[in-house]
C-alpha cells in the first residue's frame, strides 16, 4: 500500500513526533509512506534525519493556492492508495483538491478543532469552520482520543468512518546512568501557547509548601515573552529554566533528570509526552482531559487534576514533593512505565494499518 501523508510543515513537539514516528514505523510494517509538506521546516528536516521520503510544496502563506496544481499532480502521477492529512492546513488543501483525486482520504484530528484557533479573532473563527467542514468529508477519520471521536461525530462525521486510535512510542531503556540534583525537578513539555495553561503551573509553583523546586519548560511559541513577564511578576525567575525546542534525544535526557513532568493543559487528546516520561519512569501530574485518564488510571499512577483549577494543582505539587522527600515517586514511575507499555508506535501503525484497509475496501 502506497500512502501519501500531508502535513503544512511547520509542526513542533507532539504533532512533529506524531507524524515522524508514524511514517517510520508504517514503513517497517511494509506500508509505503511518504511525506508531503506545504514548507521547508521542522517537519522536513525531522523526516529527512529519519531517512523519510519527503516532498516540498512551498506555499508563500497559508492563503497561497498555487499549489494545488502541483499537489494534484504529484498525487496523481506516483498513483498513491490513500491520502492522509494531519493538521488544518492539509486537511482543506485536500479537501479542495477532492473532485479531482480518486483516492480514499483519511484525516488525523490530533487536538480539539474548535480549540485550534482559539483567540485568533474573526479569522480563527473562520478557518476553523473551513476546518470542521473540511475534516468530516474524508472518507475516514482517526481520532487519537475518544472525547475527539466524540467532537467530530457532533460536528456531523459518522461514528461507521471514525476510529480512535491512542498514539504510541518506541519504548526504550530508561536513561538510568541519569543523576537527579538535590532539588525536586519538575519539567513541563509543550508549545508555549495559552491553551497549555503553562501561566497556571508557574502561579502554582508560587504557592507551593517550598522553594526548593525548579522547572525545566521545553518548548517555543508565541507566549514566551508573557511567561517569562509572569515569571518576574511572581518573583520565581530564577527556579524557572526556559529550554526552548528540544531535539528528540536531548528531550529525553532532560525528562530522564526530572522528579516529575506537569501537563496542564486546558485540551488535549492522549500526549506523546506523558508516554515519554513513563518511558523515563516520570510520574506526573496531568489535567483530566482528553484521553489522559486512560493512562493514569488510579492515583499509583500519578495525579489527575481538573482542568484549570490551581488548588488541586497546589496540592499535588506539594503531595508530589513530600513523595520525593520520601523517596516514593520512582516507585510510581516505574508503576506508570509499566501500564504505559501498552502504547507502542507498533501496536499504532498496526491499527492504522487495518483503518487503511477498512477505508480502500
Amino acid at each position: 500500500m502506497k500512502v501519501a501523508h500531508i502535513n503544512a510543515g511547520n509542526e513542533f513537539g507532539g504533532g512533529l513526533v506524531h507524524i515522524i514516528s508514524l511514517l517510520t514505523a508504517l514503513q517497517e510494517t511494509g506500508t509505503e509512506a511518504e511525506l508531503i509538506v506545504l514548507e521547508e521546516g521542522p517537519v522536513a528536516k525531522a523526516a529527512r534525519e529519519k531517512g523519510l521520503s519527503v516532498t516540498v510544496f512551498e506555499q508563500s502563506s497559508r492563503y497561497d493556492l498555487s499549489v494545488l496544481k502541483q499537489v494534484k499532480a504529484y498525487i496523481q502521477s506516483n498513483q498513491f492508495d490513500l491520502v492522509h492529512t494531519h493538521g488544518p492546513r492539509a486537511n482543506m488543501l485536500v479537501n479542495l483538491l477532492r473532485p479531482f483525486l480518486k483516492v480514499k482520504w483519511v484525516v488525523t484530528v490530533h487536538s480539539n478543532p474548535l480549540l485550534d484557533f482559539e483567540n485568533q479573532g474573526l479569522k480563527g473563527r473562520l478557518f476553523e469552520k473551513i476546518n470542521t467542514k473540511s475534516l468530516i468529508k474524508a472518507d475516514g477519520v482517526i481520532a487519537v482520543s475518544n472525547e475527539i471521536k466524540m467532537i467530530v461525530c457532533e460536528l456531523g462525521g459518522r461514528a461507521s468512518q471514525i476510529a480512535t486510535i491512542h498514539n504510541g512510542i518506541t519504548f526504550s531503556e530508561p536513561l538510568s546512568s541519569v543523576s537527579h540534583e538535590e532539588i525536586f525537578t519538575i519539567i513541563a513539555v509543550g508549545r508555549l501557547h495559552r491553551i497549555k495553561q503553562f501561566d497556571l503551573l508557574l502561579d502554582a509553583l508560587t504557592e507551593m509548601g517550598t522553594t526548593n523546586w525548579q522547572l525545566m519548560l521545553c518548548g517555543e511559541g508565541e507566549e514566551e515573552g508573557r511567561l517569562r513577564r509572569l515569571a518576574e511578576e511572581l518573583h520565581c525567575s530564577p527556579h524557572i529554566h526556559f529550554e526552548g525546542w528540544l531535539p528528540a534525544e536531548r528531550l529525553k535526557e532532560v525528562i530522564a533528570q526530572a522528579d516529575i513532568m506537569v501537563h496542564p493543559s486546558k485540551s488535549e487528546s492522549f500526549p506523546l509526552v506523558l508516554l515519554e516520561a513513563a518511558e523515563q519512569e516520570v510520574p506526573v501530574i496531568a489535567t483530566d482531559v482528553g484521553d489522559v485518564r486512560e493512562l493514569i488510571t488510579d492515583y499509583e499512577l500519578g495525579w489527575l487534576i481538573e482542568s484549570a483549577d490551581k488548588q488541586e494543582l497546589v496540592r499535588a505539587l506539594n503531595e508530589a514533593y513530600s513523595e520525593w522527600i520520601e523517596g516514593k515517586l520512582p516507585i510510581k514511575g516505574k508503576q506508570l512505565r509499566e501500564h504505559a507499555l501498552a502504547y507502542s508506535l507498533t501496536a499504532q501503525a498496526e491499527k492504522v494499518t487495518s483503518f487503511y484497509n477498512r477505508i480502500r475496501y
